[in-house]
């Protein structure tokens, strides 16, 4: 049972990842963007925020965080994904994983060079019903046969914000977890499955 980070810039491919490491480890997923997500259904203020690529407040977000954690057990592995983007949350963190009985024992970042960072999310489409990610070409949802739409947040505009954000924010972990000592960096610019194998072996699954 290990709890591992997984983070790099928005088109990385964290989801990507995440389901190839679901083919050999077990664990519980939290997503902040899926939090964020459900919220903004039912939060106009929180809804905003995230069209306009921007964070929402720490507290409601470690709330929510802190509801899901209570009901892994603790023998499962947790990966949160897009969680934590900021040094404080990362100090938050490390205190609510301990509350909780868990430490953080492994931090994985997708590296990925700005310029393709905008040129991956530009191209990007989801499905209009599930949200899930559609393969490029594809005229409808490989799950839901749902149509394929560009999210308001990968739209250009918002895109240079979400890239701005990240290296303001959340590039400052590289060095905190790389002191740690907990750090493992993958070169996220290769083909799906050698990113996928450079996790796994890494790992030393």
């Amino acid at each position: 049972m290990r709890n591992i980070i997984i983070f790099g810039a928005p088109g990385s491919g964290k989801d990507t990842q995440i389901d190839e490491m679901a083919k050999y480890l077990p664990f519980q997923l939290i997503s902040s963007g899926d939090i964020v997500r459900h919220l903004s259904e039912k939060n106009e203020k929180i809804r905003k925020i995230m069209d306009d690529g921007g964070l929402i407040d720490d507290t409601v977000l470690f709330g929510e965080i802190d509801k899901k954690l209570g009901t892994i057990d603790t023998g499962e592995g947790v990966i949160f994904d897009g969680f934590p983007r900021t040094l404080h949350q990362a100090e938050v963190l490390n205190e609510l994983m301990l509350h909780h009985g868990r430490n953080i024992d492994v931090v994985i970042y997708l590296e990925l060079d700005e310029s393709e960072v905008v040129k991956r999310l530009s191209g990007r489409m989801v499905c209009s019903s599930c949200g899930h990610n559609i393969v490029p070409g594809a005229t409808s949802c490989e799950l839901c046969s749902g149509e394929p739409i560009r999210r308001h947040d990968d739209e250009p505009a918002v895109i240079i914000k979400r890239v701005q954000t990240f290296l303001e924010n959340t590039l400052p972990l590289v060095n905190y977890y790389r002191n740690k000592g907990i750090l493992l960096e993958i070169n996220g610019d290769q083909p799906v499955e050698a990113v996928a194998n450079d996790i796994k072996e890494k790992l030393g699954e």
